[in-house]
């Protein structure tokens, strides 16, 4: 009779210990999916924010009479490109008010390729509430000849089996705004 209460008692113990392993581990598949998708908002934002700060350089070189930038101007002579996700202007001079369109464009670009509906499903998968119509980019600013780029979204847990509200992220980049110096 003892025997068969110590093996009864080691069942239970089983149980309740594979029950907390699979809890870890879903909790860090989440934490992981967190990760990756602050991971890769980060570098876009990086490489937009790189990008966007050329443009002022090259509307200062070509001018803006027709040629809107150096992307423009390549379509435009050599018909090359057919991707307008690239060569969207903004004007980053002191002062200037960064667009959001702009900004969400060329992150789009950079995230995958220009497919907007592409964007938006990556970010649902990662958990960015609302997907791309949940990335604000309204307090981007330019201040001494540097553009910085201020990312706003919020990230829901993968497992939220307790309900619990998002995280809010916020990221930011900066880069010194290309200049014509002559």
């Amino acid at each position: 009779m003892r025997r068969e209460r110590e093996e009864g008692a080691i069942t239970l113990e089983a149980c309740v210990s594979v029950l907390v392993f699979l809890v870890l581990m879903l909790f860090l598949a989440g934490f992981f999916k967190m990760y990756m998708a602050q991971n890769a908002t980060a570098h876009t934002l990086l490489q937009t924010s790189q990008s966007l700060s050329l443009d002022e350089y090259s509307a200062e070189r070509i001018g803006n009479g027709g040629w809107e930038s150096v992307g423009d101007l390549i379509n435009g002579l050599f018909e090359l490109f057919n991707n307008d996700e690239f060569t969207s202007y903004t004007s980053c001079h002191e002062g200037a008010i960064v667009d959001q369109d702009v900004i969400k464009k060329r992150f789009v670009g950079y995230l995958t390729g220009g497919d907007e509906a592409a964007a938006d499903e990556f970010l649902k998968n990662v958990k960015v509430v609302d997907g791309l119509d949940g990335l604000d980019f309204s307090e981007s600013y330019v201040a001494d000849d540097t553009l910085y780029i201020v990312l706003n979204y919020e990230l829901e847990y993968d497992m939220n089996v307790w309900s619990m509200d998002p995280v809010n992220v916020r990221q930011t980049t900066c880069s010194k705004l290309w200049k014509n110096l002559e």
